[in-house]
């Protein structure tokens, strides 16, 4: 760091490089995508990319963890809590869905290239991601409140609305987004609850919570 170069400067140039990056690897692939035209994009030279990351590798890393981190936090916090599960995967949704929609990097890539094997590697933090939601849901059917159903096509059905959102919130803030969680979150569990009308209590319970 150089002497006028503070903090803040270097954490914006490194945002910088993972918001062009995120959105060049969703447009042109994470192979179809150079450092030269991260650099480009990021309005900085390409020896600066390799200052904050060392390899292209090292970025999609970093938008792996955005994408994992903090909703399997927060996944794994709601499949160990004491509360109804519909309370939980509602209030689960409404949080990983508004985190979606405000994350300033396009996620649509960190998730999938977790199956090519440069990445494999990482792939058992996404599955305890899907164990955390599995938990959730099995839940609500032992406990009466969800339907009997297929866990695994209810949490991939889960996978699609979160991946639907990453492809169409993006530039969406405050109120209008608070309204998407809600309504996607609402309509999830409605498909799973046994006795839909309680949806209300459910949404007035997770609020309180």
């Amino acid at each position: 760091m150089t002497a006028l170069q503070t903090d803040s400067d270097t954490s914006s140039t490194r945002d910088r490089i993972l918001r062009e990056a995120a959105r060049l690897f969703a447009e042109k692939g994470f192979y179809g995508t150079s450092t030269r035209e991260i650099a480009a994009a990021a309005e900085i030279r390409q020896p600066s990319v390799f200052h904050h990351f060392p390899t292209k590798d090292a970025i999609m890393l970093a938008l792996i963890d955005i994408n994992l981190d903090q909703p399997t936090a927060v996944a794994e916090r709601e499949a160990e809590s004491d509360d109804p599960a519909a309370v939980r995967l509602y209030r689960y949704l409404v949080w990983d869905i508004s985190f979606i929609c405000r994350c300033e990097f396009d996620l649509t890539t960190a998730e999938p290239i977790m199956a090519d094997p440069t990445f494999a590697d990482q792939y058992p933090r996404y599955e305890r991601l899907v164990a955390a939601r599995r938990t959730i849901i099995e839940d609500g059917i032992a406990s009466g409140e969800f339907i009997d159903t297929d866990v695994d096509l209810a949490q991939k059905i889960i996978v699609w609305i979160l991946r639907g959102d990453i492809a169409d919130c993006r530039g969406i803030d405050g109120p209008e987004v608070d309204d998407m969680a809600d309504k996607l979150a609402s309509f999830t569990v409605r498909a799973l609850l046994r006795d839909p009308s309680q949806l209300g209590a459910i949404r007035a319970a997770a609020a309180a919570g």
